[in-house]
């Protein structure tokens, strides 16, 4: 490539900025049963907190204290363990029977556990078996066996303790302004901002198990084990980009940035504190794949509705999603390339539930919406004969594809490990936004190869070759017509690198412009890039024309030269070697007795040169050579 090909008005070279979300919107409006929470006006770092008092390999002893302010308010400070997987299972300090009991639980659980055991009442648990009865502390807090275990009304021997499910919601208002810009570093010139906002209202769900074990003859509460989360509303999105800048490699970033909460809950289940809070985690992202330097600006902004209803476990994600296709309202860009550069860049909006804290469990569930820039420029004499002259032309192209498509994501974590994420639970299909072709004359590049004869006889058939040229990025089906010049016309669609082959015959002779066009292709891109050529249809050698008679004897009189005839596009040669002249009524010239004039140059008369003032309505034919 000799050098790059610029649109009129391409931005200054070196990175400028390169890509920048204008407007990002999420709106989140929410159905469902959430319990109505009357929460005190408690200093957040009061709510909840925690302390790590021991830890082992899978587990940690910590004190965790607060405001249970769904229970009036209620202040503890208690040591509680936690735990993840059916080996830490076997390492936390309790009693064997706890530790086999989780053990089992966790190997028959799907995926990562998170367990969170009341170190008090495992102690309790301890003494009580080493004493043979039940403790105070147990005494208090002891249920019923299960029915199995009833006895004409009374507690039995016989029977288990089975998990309750506890549930809690929350409504979740959503009133988050976002404003960014970071440079983006790793050798890469430039920066990445955006801006947007977020409202509405969405629910989240979190559903945990109480697990008792068996004591003697009653069920003691003794841990608590972490379900799933769910969200669910509905949702509007609207979102833009803006692109500038310069790359020649691949280059992927991301990074949150933002995290705005959306409150928390502090609450019993039977003696065991639990806190959950939720958040608005907020990523942005950036992917380019170029092949050579280049720079683009451009903005888009699209608008999409829909709804959704996901429930994630540490180890799975489940649910529906709908969003309709965006409405979009794209901005004219300008760009400088040589080459092809793929910018693409995303946002992420999701809700995240925790148990705890972010470290021990959580699980969101999000909605990524991505524009897919596709950059294209060239410039060179590599890119075939457009015209079949045997000459490759010089030209140039700048062009840019733009794409939408939204993803439902969702991503689990546990114990402070790496996230399991689901990036495509649900996703719309990608929508073609449009086409640019930047420079204000067009591309010369996009106009397809024609070729076939440039001269024919009359009525004899030609075949016309057409296809894209090679330097044409994209393999969609392209739609063609092919315009013969003579108010007909043939349509048809093949692949970009496929030479198709259309014949055709004249019934008449003279100059005709054959024009094929390249319509559009099958992803939508609009291209109306057309190739003209001039083919010229001759009579065999020997055969005379039609008679001509393109004048009639009014003015001055009649004229029937070959010079208006080549002027006026009539089918005729332009060195004829003989011409015949004579009335419209079949008279040789010569046997009217007029003063008349016969040449190769075609017939004429004057009608002051007549006796009688007046010429007659002559016609003339040319046996061409």
């Amino acid at each position: 490539m000799t050098q790059p090909f610029s649109g009129a008005t391409a931005p200054r070279r070196g990175w400028k900025t390169f890509a920048r979300f204008l407007t990002l919107g999420l709106s989140l409006a929410a159905g469902g049963s959430a319990l109505a929470q009357q929460e005190e006006p408690i200093p957040e770092e009061k709510v909840y907190s925690e302390k790590i008092l021991e830890e082992g390999e899978g587990w940690q002893l910590k004190n965790i204290s607060g405001y249970a302010v769904d229970d009036k308010g209620e202040y503890y400070s208690k040591d509680v363990y936690t735990l993840t997987g059916k080996d830490a299972a076997y390492r936390v300090p309790v009693v064997p029977n706890l530790q086999e009991e989780l053990a089992a639980d966790a190997a028959a659980s799907e995926g990562d556990t998170v367990y969170i055991i009341d170190k008090f009442i495992a102690d309790e648990i301890a003494i009580a078996q080493e004493k043979g009865e039940l403790t105070e502390a147990l005494k208090a807090i002891a249920e019923p066996l299960d029915e199995e275990g009833k006895t004409m009304g009374k507690m039995g021997p016989f029977g288990s303790c089975s998990d309750q499910l506890i549930t809690k919601s929350k409504s979740l208002n959503l009133n988050t302004p976002i404003s960014t810009s970071t440079n983006l570093g790793g050798g890469f010139s430039g920066t990445l901002s955006a801006t947007g906002n977020l409202s509405g209202s969405a629910t989240g769900e979190v559903q945990m198990r109480l697990k008792r074990t068996k004591v003697f003859w009653v069920c003691i509460p003794y841990s608590v084990k972490f379900g799933h989360a769910r969200a669910w509303g509905n949702a509007t999105v609207g979102y833009g980009a803006t692109v500038s800048g310069t790359i020649n490699y691949a280059y992927a970033w991301q990074t949150q940035i933002a995290k705005p909460g959306l409150g928390s809950l502090n609450f019993f289940i039977g003696p065991i504190p639990v806190h959950i809070g939720f958040n608005l985690p907020i990523n942005l992202g950036l992917n380019v794949n170029a092949s050579v330097t280049g720079t683009v600006t451009y903005n888009s902004n699209q608008n999409t509705t829909g709804s959704f209803d996901y429930t994630c476990s540490l180890s799975s994600c489940s649910g529906w999603a709908n969003f309709n296709s965006p409405t979009s309202s794209p901005q004219p860009l300008t760009a400088s390339i040589s080459g092809r550069v793929y910018p693409s860049v995303w946002a992420q909006v999701a809700v995240r539930a925790y148990l705890y804290s972010e470290w021990l469990a959580y699980a969101q569930v999000g909605v990524r919406p991505y524009l897919y820039g596709d950059l294209w420029g060239y410039y060179g004499t590599t890119c075939g004969d457009g015209d079949g002259d045997g000459i490759n032309e010089t030209v140039s192209a700048l062009t840019l594809d733009l794409d939408w498509q939204l993803f439902v994501t969702a991503q689990a974590a546990a114990f402070g490990g790496n996230p399991a994420q689901w990036n495509n639970l649900w996703s719309t299909s990608r929508k073609h936004i449009k086409f640019w072709d930047i420079p204000s004359g067009g591309s010369s590049a996009l106009r397809p190869i024609l070729t076939g004869p440039s001269s024919l006889l009359v009525n004899a058939t030609g075949n016309y070759n057409s296809r894209m040229r090679p330097c044409w990025p994209y393999s969609d089906t392209i739609n063609y017509q092919l315009a013969w010049g003579d108010s007909t016309s043939t349509s048809f669609s093949a692949a970009p690198a496929t030479i198709t082959t259309k014949s055709k015959a004249w019934t008449s002779t003279g100059a005709k412009t054959v024009a094929l066009t390249a319509l559009s292709d099958s992803h939508g891109r609009q291209l109306s890039a057309t190739t003209s050529r001039s083919v010229q249809v001759n009579y065999p050698a020997g055969t005379w024309t039609p008679w001509f008679n393109r004048d009639t004897p009014s003015g001055t009189g009649d004229s029937e030269l070959l010079s208006d005839f080549l002027a006026q596009a009539f089918p005729v040669c332009s060195n004829p070697v003989a011409i015949e002249c004579q009335t419209t009524s079949g008279v040789n010239w010569s046997s009217t007795g007029q003063v008349y004039s016969c040449t190769l140059a075609g017939g004429s008369c004057t009608n002051s040169q007549q006796s009688n003032g007046t010429c007659l309505d002559y016609q003339v034919r040319f046996l061409c050579p």
